[in-house]
């Protein structure tokens, strides 16, 4: 939770949230010492995704490049409101985006709004594209959001340009620069804004001025991502040169993970991945859907202990665990700098 200021976890937290909390955190503690897959309580951090469209081609996101297999469409406003009413009593963190730009959805402040209206901590990550428009950007700061990461992997067109394909940096600057009098005018301390910087082979010379530019533009705080493989194929030229800022080795012509990820995946018993069409999936590396666990129409007191779950990770503690794993970021120091 790197992008979240903990004044606003803290604010979120009430007795029953709290009490979800210690026992979501004891099921998985108990569950790792005695390999079974025990579960107690619901999850407290929940990734709702407003849209899997998307107005940039980025080439290494499934999204960007075209290859999410599952249909695209918009969160339905009465679902979203379903969403709310069943499960705010144990949610402590929202996280209003997955694949797709969110703020594509015609109605994300008034997600944000709703969600804040519960008492939650919301934040979402953006390529900032929308943000140049000043009342755009003077209605997110206005919606209550806690924190927005704002995804710009290049100090230069023609460096951002290469990754971020269709995207302007000039609208991502200007965004920062709205959305920052916007909160100067509300008086507030939020939205907290993050820059995200992904260290490619293209962009890496640009991180000794990357902090500079970014407090120039407005930002609060600069996360430094190390990248993620859509495939094998090319990850030479999209790796960085820097070891420290890869995530993974290749042995023996194989690109593989730096650490092993932790069996079983801890995600499972304090977070869940809902998309657009209400769909239940395990975490944001189910990108095709390919997991289902449910139905976001059904409480997740429920669905967290129905059969669905409960299968899943049971294939943890096995020898095949499932293909979405091999890839899984748990475990890693994604965030080198």
């Amino acid at each position: 939770m790197k992008e979240i200021p903990i004044r606003s976890l803290l604010a979120a937290l009430t007795p029953g949230r709290t009490l979800n909390l210690l026992k979501a955190l004891a099921g998985g503690a108990c569950g790792r010492i005695s390999d079974r897959p025990l579960a107690w309580g619901a999850p407290y951090v929940l990734s709702v995704e407003p849209t899997n469209l998307c107005d940039l081609h980025c080439p290494h996101c499934e999204t960007g490049a075209g290859t999410l297999s599952r249909p695209t469409g918009y969160l339905d406003m009465e679902l979203y409101r379903t969403i709310l009413e069943l499960n705010h009593g144990h949610l402590l963190y929202l996280l209003l985006y997955d694949q797709g730009e969110p703020l594509l959805h015609p109605h994300f402040p008034e997600m944000v709004r709703l969600a804040k209206k519960q008492g939650l901590c919301v934040a979402s990550s953006t390529n900032g594209q929308r943000l140049a428009d000043y009342s755009y950007a003077r209605e997110i700061a206005a919606s209550g959001i806690d924190a927005l990461i704002i995804s710009t992997d290049g100090l230069t067109q023609s460096t951002y340009e290469l990754y971020r394909r269709g995207g302007s940096l000039e609208k991502v600057c200007s965004g920062l620069a709205a959305l920052r009098a916007a909160r100067r005018a509300r008086g507030g301390r939020t939205p907290r804004l993050y820059l995200q910087f992904v260290v490619m082979r293209h962009n890496e010379h640009e991180l000794p001025l990357l902090r500079a530019e970014a407090a120039k533009w407005g930002a609060d705080q600069v996360l430094v991502k190390s990248p993620y493989l859509r495939s094998v194929e090319g990850a030479e030229e999209i790796l960085p040169a820097e070891e420290r800022y890869r995530r993974y080795r290749c042995i023996e012509g194989r690109w593989l993970r730096k650490e092993k990820a932790a069996r079983p995946c801890p995600r499972l018993w304090y977070s869940s991945v809902i998309h657009w069409d209400g769909k239940v999936v395990p975490c944001c590396f189910d990108k095709d859907g390919s997991h289902l666990l449910g139905h976001a129409s059904e409480p997740f007191k429920k669905l967290f202990h129905g059969e669905a779950y409960r299968q899943f990770r049971r294939r943890q503690y096995s020898a095949h665990a499932p293909q979405i794993c091999q890839n899984c970021t748990d475990g890693l120091k994604i965030y080198p700098a």
